[in-house]
């Protein structure tokens, strides 16, 4: 995400945000595909969804290269990476794409599951209490951190690898595990960066 240069919350109408949009559209194609199930349509969900992620760096890059890095359009990526995440992660474990993992983590898939949709949960609940909170008072919302910006690459790559069914077993495992170990640096980096959003 790029450094926000207006402090404004109004969404532009600019390239950088079309292509945040072009990762909501990606998001409900992906979903519509793995709920048709099957091997075929689990692939191009897989695809789309490369596609999808690719476009988190490409709306920042704009942003920053058109110099028209927006507080509003920080908040719509924020966003837009939340409900690419957290959908396609539960209807693709609906679907039985994380199953190969039983007996390389205990109740496979969900710890590593509940941990990414809370701390999704959590920044959705922080851009809620921000936006109720900045009505009546001057408040800057907080950038995410280096560990979390790293951590959603960690977690888009094992989502990636969950959905395509690429690699090893044990590949898969292994990213599940370091999706949670980075998950828990980056929320408590997050908040201890931006808890304020929660508490001023």
């Amino acid at each position: 995400m790029s450094k926000v240069t207006n402090q404004s919350v109004s969404l532009c109408v600019n390239l950088p945000n079309a292509t945040t949009m072009v990762r909501v559209v990606l998001t409900a194609a992906i979903i519509w595909l793995l709920i048709q199930g099957g091997a075929a349509l689990s692939l191009t969900a897989g695809i789309l969804l490369i596609v999808a992620w690719a476009t988190d760096g490409l709306d920042g890059l704009l942003a920053r290269r058109l110099g028209q890095s927006t507080l509003g359009g920080a908040l719509f990526d924020l966003i837009a990476d939340r409900l690419l995440m957290t959908p396609v992660l539960i209807i693709s474990i609906i679907q039985g794409l994380w199953s190969r993992t039983s007996g390389l983590m205990p109740l496979n898939p969900y710890p590593y599951a509940a941990l990414v949709i809370i701390a999704d949960l959590t920044i959705l609940a922080g851009i809620l209490s921000y936006m109720r909170k900045r009505r009546n008072q001057v408040i800057d919302f907080p950038t995410p951190t280096q560990i979390a910006k790293i951590t959603y690459s960690v977690q888009m790559i094992t989502l990636v690898v969950g959905v395509l069914g690429i690699g090893p077993d044990m590949l898969l495992a292994v990213l599940m595990y370091i999706t949670i170990i980075s998950t828990l640096l980056a929320a408590y980096s997050y908040l201890k960066k931006g808890g304020y959003v929660f508490t001023r």
